[in-house]
């Protein structure tokens, strides 16, 4: 994993597990990607959006 990777999945669980209700039943990294890609979080599942959307989802997520 590089710097970026892990600096965006610390950045993850900070800002969308924190306050997530099933967050207990992510017991892994690869379960809260799961999670991620399913609500639309990860700029793989994104990359095809607008800049403004995109932008628009990471400051209200």
């Amino acid at each position: 994993m590089t710097t970026n990777e892990m600096e965006m999945t610390t950045h993850n669980l900070l800002h969308y597990c924190y306050t997530c209700e099933g967050a207990a039943l992510c017991d892994t990294e690869e379960k809260c990607k799961a999670c991620w890609a399913e609500k639309g979080m990860l700029a793989e599942a994104v990359k095809d959006l607008d800049e403004t959307t995109l932008y628009l989802q990471m400051m209200h997520a």
